[in-house]
């Protein structure tokens, strides 16, 4: 395997990690015996909230990501959110698989001392919050699923956008999130080869594929003013190349996405991230 192809695999495969304990073993998830919020007399709002905990504690090898790593890429945000300036800081919990459903599930931020609920829409997006004390725990965010059902990813959208378009600047400032959060689980090597080339959110070597909303991409055209560029997409019609690294592009740069007409439904795509490196 060539080494542009071999990275390329080590890359993607971080980016859809199933969960910070695969990639950091010597990590041990938070105790599964989480305090209770307080006694039932306390109120309904509380009784809520420690039945919530037990059905997360009480799921057998519940999925998990390092309260610390996540902080990464909500610092990432705030270093590159000029790419996005409209945009507020949310994460994603995306189903990979059609029979996955977020109704349900839970998300909370767990130490084996403390614990507090994080709200879920009803899309799985959610906002970080900043806990000094919980990064100081070395916390973990936890919900009451398995592994291997949902992706953790960043979720930039910058308002007063079509459904079927995307900003470039959204992209870019997703890819840097990505990146921050994911960049010390790369083997050293290969962090620092593609440290070399740019980083994967500059670098013209570097490719990204980010995946559309929904199956059955068409077309993607990029447009800035007068000029537009048709996008490469995915064989499968799942995702499109974005050219994050061109500068002479806006980061207002708008990706009008199209579906084939055929379908009655449009199908939700479960798709993850891809990586090219070329040289």
């Amino acid at each position: 395997m060539k080494k542009s192809a071999l990275l390329a695999l080590l890359f993607s495969a971080l980016l859809g990690a199933e969960s910070s304990a695969e990639s950091n073993p010597q990590v041990s998830p938070p105790s599964a015996e989480m305090p209770l919020a307080a006694s039932a007399d306390a109120g309904s709002e509380t009784v809520s909230e420690a039945v919530a905990e037990v059905e997360v504690s009480s799921t057998k090898n519940p999925d998990w990501k390092r309260y610390r790593v996540m902080l990464k890429g909500l610092d990432a945000f705030d270093r590159h959110h000029a790419l996005a300036p409209q945009a507020e800081q949310k994460f994603i919990l995306k189903p990979r698989k059609a029979e996955v459903s977020i109704k349900g599930v839970v998300l909370r931020l767990a130490s084996d001392d403390s614990s507090r609920p994080i709200a879920l829409a009803e899309d799985g997006t959610f906002a970080l919050p900043r806990d000094a004390q919980a990064a100081q725990a070395d916390a973990e965010l936890m919900i009451n699923r398995k592994k291997e059902l949902f992706r953790w990813w960043p979720y930039i959208r910058s308002p007063q956008l079509a459904a079927n378009q995307r900003r470039l600047g959204d992209l870019r400032l997703e890819c840097e999130m990505f990146w921050a959060i994911y960049y010390d689980d790369l083997p050293f090597l290969a962090r620092n080869f593609v440290r070399t080339l740019g980083g994967p959110c500059t670098s013209k070597n570097v490719s990204l594929s980010f995946p559309a909303d929904f199956s059955g991409l068409r077309s993607a055209t990029l447009r800035q003013g007068a000029r537009s560029q048709v996008l490469v997409l995915e064989p499968n019609q799942a995702g499109f190349s974005a050219p994050l690294y061109d500068q002479s592009l806006s980061d207002d740069a708008i990706i009008e996405l199209e579906y084939d007409d055929n379908l009655a439904v449009k199908k939700t795509n479960y798709s993850g991230l891809s990586v090219g490196i070329s040289f």
